[in-house]
């Protein structure tokens, strides 16, 4: 991943903490920043089958999607943290430079 790519991730991550700042509840950061990488328990069933998981839970295409279902039917304001910090998660994970499997040395 180029440096442009971290900066890009790294500038969406303040961007993201800057509108989870006027809506969010703070204590549910810790909670839920670590679910997407639950996924990584695929790796015990199988190489294959961990990279698929943890590939589909650390895409933006998911949560972007179900944040703008949400935000079109003006629901759960909670659901929507939860988005924004599944987001942040992804963002900062690309900000460190962690891509999706397989990885190759950058």
């Amino acid at each position: 991943m180029t440096k442009i790519y971290r900066y890009e991730y790294a500038s969406l991550s303040i961007t993201l903490l800057i509108v989870y700042s006027h809506m969010g509840n703070w204590g549910l950061i810790p909670i839920q920043y670590l679910i997407p990488d639950i996924t990584a328990l695929g790796f015990f069933i199988s190489t294959k089958t961990g990279e698929k998981a943890y590939n589909l839970s650390h895409t933006l295409l998911l949560p972007l999607i179900l944040l703008s279902v949400n935000l079109i039917t003006k629901s759960n304001n909670l659901f929507t943290s939860s988005m924004i910090i599944w987001l942040l998660h992804i963002s900062i994970d690309r900000t460190l430079g962690w891509n999706l499997f397989p990885r190759k040395t950058m």
